[in-house]
């Protein structure tokens, strides 16, 4: 009976570590993925989209998936990066720059504001939004 007990308490302990690992990774895969929040190449030469991004809100989430179907096709002209409301840093970048989670915030290659994009409809509605801003 006590071996019976033991398995059945391995078995529950391997259970568990499982579980805890797998919330683990479905935590990290919540997490923005290829986004730096090094902010300082604003005004560096490179066209820089910037989106303020919370990683509870759902608005952030869906600007997220429209940012991640197009920034393929912008790799060698825009720096896409995050400014995490939930930090220091995001927090000021939103407040200077008065914007929203989801909001996405383009600096031309100098620094200045080329425009701001939030609520979008679409990522193609995104593409045509940044060809314009950029002038593509």
């Amino acid at each position: 009976m006590s071996g019976m007990s033991s398995i059945k308490k391995r078995w529950a302990q391997w259970s568990s570590i499982l579980l805890v690992l797998l919330g683990m990774g479905f935590g990290i895969s919540m997490l923005p993925t290829g986004y730096s929040e090094d902010l300082s190449v604003i005004g560096s030469g490179k066209n820089v989209a910037v989106l303020v991004h919370n990683k509870e809100g759902v608005r952030s989430l869906i600007s997220m998936g429209q940012v991640d179907d197009i920034r393929g096709h912008y790799k060698d002209r825009i720096e896409f990066r995050i400014a995490e409301s939930g930090t220091p840093t995001g927090a000021e970048f939103a407040k200077i720059n008065r914007a929203h989670e989801g909001t996405l915030v383009l600096f031309k290659g100098d620094g200045t504001i080329a425009g701001k994009l939030s609520d979008l409809e679409s990522s193609a509605d995104l593409t045509k939004r940044l060809d314009q801003a950029f002038g593509y």
